[in-house]
C-alpha cells in the first residue's frame, strides 16, 4: 500500500508539471493576458511548493494515520469471525455429543427389553399351558412397558437435542449475523426441520 501511494505522489507530480509547463507555453504564446491565473508562469514556483507540501502532508496522513487504522479494524473483524466459528463449532460439538447419548441411552433401553422378553419366555416355557399363557400376558404387558419407557426416553433426549440445537442455532446466529432470534422462533423452526427430516 506504501508503494502504491508513493507511486501515485509521483505520478501525481509528473502530471502537474506537465499540465503547468503546458499552461506555461500556452501563456507566453497568448502574450499571457487574459489567461488563467494558475497557469501564469509567475506563480509557477510556490504552485509546485505547495504541491509538495500537499502531497507530502497526504502521504504522511496515509500511512501514519489512515492505513494502521483501516488494517486494525481488518485484523480486528478477522480475529472475531474465527472467534465466533470456533465457538459454533464447540457447540456443534456438544450437540452431536448429546444426540450420541441420546442412542446410546436408547439402544441400552432396547436391549434392556429384549432381555426382559427372553427371559420371560423361557420362564413360561417351563411351567404348563396354563402359566404359558400367563406369562405371554405377563411378556406382552412388560414389553409395552419397555417401549413406553423407550419412548419417553426418546421424547426426553429429543427434548434436549431441540433445546440444545435451539441454543447453538440462536448464539450462532446471533454471533454470525448479529440479529437475535426469540426461543419461540428457534424452537419453530428446529420442530420444522426435524419435521421435515
Amino acid at each position: 500500500m506504501t508503494r502504491y501511494l508513493k507511486n501515485s505522489a509521483a505520478f501525481g507530480v509528473t502530471g502537474a508539471l506537465a499540465l503547468a509547463a503546458e499552461g506555461a507555453l500556452a501563456a507566453s504564446d497568448h502574450g499571457g493576458g487574459g489567461t488563467l491565473p494558475q497557469l501564469d508562469i509567475g506563480t509557477f514556483p510556490t504552485q509546485v511548493f505547495w504541491l509538495f507540501i500537499t502531497f507530502i502532508v497526504l502521504y504522511i496522513a496515509m500511512t501514519k494515520i489512515a492505513i494502521p487504522r483501516i488494517e486494525y479494524v481488518l485484523e480486528e473483524r478477522h480475529s472475531k469471525i474465527a472467534e465466533d466459528l470456533d465457538k459454533a463449532g464447540k457447540l456443534k460439538a456438544d450437540a452431536e455429543e448429546v444426540q450420541a447419548n441420546y442412542e446410546k441411552a436408547l439402544a441400552d433401553a432396547r436391549g434392556s427389553a429384549h432381555e426382559t422378553v427372553v427371559a420371560a419366555k423361557d420362564e413360561a416355557a417351563k411351567k404348563n399351558a396354563k402359566a404359558e399363557t400367563e406369562a405371554d400376558t405377563a411378556a406382552v404387558k412388560k414389553v409395552q412397558e419397555a417401549e413406553a419407557s423407550i419412548d419417553a426416553a426418546r421424547s426426553e433426549a429429543l427434548s434436549n437435542v431441540k433445546d440444545v440445537v435451539s441454543e447453538v442455532a440462536g448464539e450462532a446466529v446471533q454471533k454470525l449475523i448479529g440479529v437475535k432470534v426469540t426461543k419461540t422462533e428457534l424452537n419453530k423452526a428446529v420442530a420444522a426441520a426435524m419435521e421435515a427430516k
